[in-house]
């Protein structure tokens, strides 16, 4: 849901620099009712997930000590809706969002919008709404979030950065993801799948130091990578508001609009944001285990005398790491009375710490195919180089070389 007057459809070149290929399209059909979260197959399953704000929408009206409106001629887009409290209610569970056949303000549509500027925001963590959404020709309904310093001089956007975590437009069956920034230019990054927009579907973004990757139903579908401010991202490790609109109209939907649909509503179940605590998960805490890698050579810690190599054919006491809970669902490894440490990702590992400091926490990350990887507190994870050089903590994705077993 860009700000601007002018805007390049998501399925476009990405502006700048394309750092992922093209996303995948799934096909998620879903039952018209509303499905819990938990009783879906998700990719976040192997994650801890602690709620730090959330709206049921359970009440009469709308929580004010969470949400503003937005009310105008907004000017953006060229959309064709006047905002107004009027169109967005609380009822049946649900936030009722309509948008109208209704002349106000110069406008020939009215409809809703709403934010969280001001009472709530945040850096990284999992935000997510169970939504229902209108397919009507002319209508964009959108779940988003723009950086809290968007009003800041000299900012603005889309220098504040927004996370688009859900859009749809007309009556297709494709939701889109996107980013946009500034880099020396105006930059955005879009991706998009397959649904059943007109029944609930939970959607979603998890977003943490390296990246942002979006969900329907627990099943990703699309990422962006920002770790270390690649390709000017630096507006994506701020904190961000959350909105939520129906517009009429518009660059991405068009200016034919089906009057005969209309009214039309987006139904919102809750929105929910989540910390996302990575714990141990599947790390066998106290044990001393050996590292296999792809390759199926084991990595050494070398006594700690050198950087670490994924080489060896056997095992011995310098393959040898004890498993240690290190707190905050943080597991460290240790050899030869030393811990691995991640160098912070800016040369090669090693096992050579006498006490377990950042670089030497890391995530334990249970993969599907029954392989595990290590993040470290940089966001990367410790790739085994295949066992032709030093293992490295600088890898923005798990790979081939970034999956291990024991």
């Amino acid at each position: 849901m860009k700000l601007q007057s002018f805007f390049l459809p998501a399925s476009a070149v990405l502006v700048t620099f394309l750092f992922f290929t093209a996303s995948c399209t799934k096909n998620m059909e879903a039952p018209s009712e509303k499905v819990p979260l938990e009783d879906k197959k998700s990719a976040v399953q192997a994650l801890a997930l602690q709620m730090v704000w959330q709206d049921e929408f359970n009440g009469s009206g709308l929580d004010m000590s969470k949400w503003s409106y937005e009310n105008g001629d907004l000017g953006v887009n060229n959309e064709q809706q006047f905002y107004q409290t009027a169109n967005v209610a609380v009822t049946g569970g649900n936030l009722v969002i309509t948008a109208r056949k209704q002349s106000v303000g110069g406008k020939p549509y009215t409809s809703g919008r709403i934010n969280t500027n001001g009472k709530f925001s945040k850096r990284y963590g999992r935000i997510e709404a169970n939504i229902k959404l209108p397919a009507v020709q002319g209508l964009w309904p959108a779940f988003w979030m723009l950086g809290t310093n968007i009003g800041t001089p000299g900012v603005g956007w889309p220098r504040c950065g927004e996370i688009d975590i859900m859009e749809h437009v007309n009556t297709g069956s494709s939701v889109l993801g996107t980013i946009h920034w500034w880099n020396t230019s105006y930059s955005y990054y879009g991706g998009n799948t397959t649904t059943s927009p007109t029944n609930f579907h939970v959607y979603a973004i998890e977003w943490d130091p390296a990246g942002i990757r979006w969900y329907v139903d627990g099943v990703q579908f699309h990422s962006a990578n920002i770790q270390n401010n690649i390709n000017g991202t630096e507006e994506f490790h701020n904190n961000f508001f959350i909105l939520l609109n129906l517009a009429v109209g518009g660059n991405l939907p068009g200016q034919v609009i089906n009057d005969n649909a209309l009214p039309a509503t987006m139904l919102v179940d809750y929105v929910r944001v989540y910390d996302i605590v990575n714990t141990p998960g599947g790390a066998p805490i106290g044990s001393v285990i050996s590292l296999r890698g792809s390759n199926n050579q084991y990595a050494s810690g070398e006594n700690g005398t050198q950087a670490m190599r994924c080489n060896r054919p056997t095992v011995q006491a310098w393959e040898q790491f004890t498993v240690v809970d290190a707190g905050g669902g943080k597991v460290a490894l240790r050899s030869m009375s030393k811990y691995v440490s991640s160098e912070n990702g800016t040369q090669p590992i090693t096992c050579s710490r006498t006490t377990i400091g950042d670089w030497e926490k890391f995530d334990w990350v249970s993969n599907s195919d029954g392989t595990f990887s290590l993040r470290g507190n940089n966001g990367s994870y410790i790739s085994s180089e295949n066992g032709t050089q030093a293992m490295t903590c600088n890898r923005a994705a798990i790979g081939g070389w970034e999956k291990f077993t024991y």
